[in-house]
């Protein structure tokens, strides 16, 4: 997995020093530049190319809403994903900034919880994407979702076949500064959930109904030759 570059375009100071302490302790993201305002924002957007910008709307100078009509005459060859972080609950206002742009509208306070995954979720690619609908649907949550679909997606780039276990979960340590044994766990408990409720999707994916629950390795092949077929 490669890291995220984002870029974060707020003036208050309080909110920046939240968000570089955030970003100090991920793994699979780097806060690239921080603007005080649309103008300098969109300056460090061409020095620094993100590939996500996290944007307040109320500032001085270039306002968030500017700095997505700048980026949209800009046109640049390879636009950010955008998402609005503001205290406006206006509905009016976020369906401008949507229509102008932006990929997501979140209201302050923010939940840094969930902000990961929705930057992750924006630029994650397709094979990533699919796995975790297909996880989904068998009704996979938490923390072995994610690593699975990561694992899978890595193991449906690998066509020669010898990609080993451990080579499939080091993106998934890399990201969430963790250890085999605990993407292991992890996955091992999801599998176990997933394979219970032996659902239609579950049996697509692995083929029928399995006598038994499936390894790790065995589960994460069969889910990356369903991804390869769609």
């Amino acid at each position: 997995m490669e890291v995220i570059r984002v870029l974060l375009v707020e003036n208050d100071p309080g909110t920046q020093v939240l968000m570089q302490a955030f970003f100090a302790r991920r793994k699979d993201m780097q806060l690239c530049g921080v603007a005080g305002d649309g103008l300098e924002g969109l300056e460090l957007l061409e020095q620094e190319r993100p590939d996500v910008v996290l944007l307040d709307l109320i500032m001085p100078g270039l306002d968030g809403l500017g700095f997505l009509h700048r980026l949209g005459e800009q046109k640049p060859a390879r636009p950010p994903r955008v998402v609005v972080i503001s205290a406006v609950e206006d509905e009016n206002v976020v369906r401008c900034a949507i229509s102008m742009g932006a990929s997501y509208y979140l209201i302050k306070p923010l939940s840094f919880d969930t902000l990961p995954y929705i930057v992750r979720g924006l630029c994650e690619n397709s094979l990533e994407r699919r796995a975790r609908q297909l996880l989904e649907e068998m009704g996979a949550v938490g923390a072995g979702l994610e690593a699975a679909a990561i694992a899978a997606a890595a193991f449906a780039q690998d066509y020669t076949g010898k990609m080993l276990l451990k080579q499939a979960y080091a993106p998934v340590i890399r990201a969430n500064a963790s250890s085999y044994g605990c993407v292991e766990k992890n996955i091992r408990n999801m599998v176990e959930r997933i394979h219970r409720k032996g659902g239609a999707i579950y049996q697509s994916v692995m083929g029928g109904m399995p006598s038994g629950k499936p390894s790790n390795d065995v589960f994460l092949h069969a889910l990356a030759k369903k991804l390869r077929e769609n």
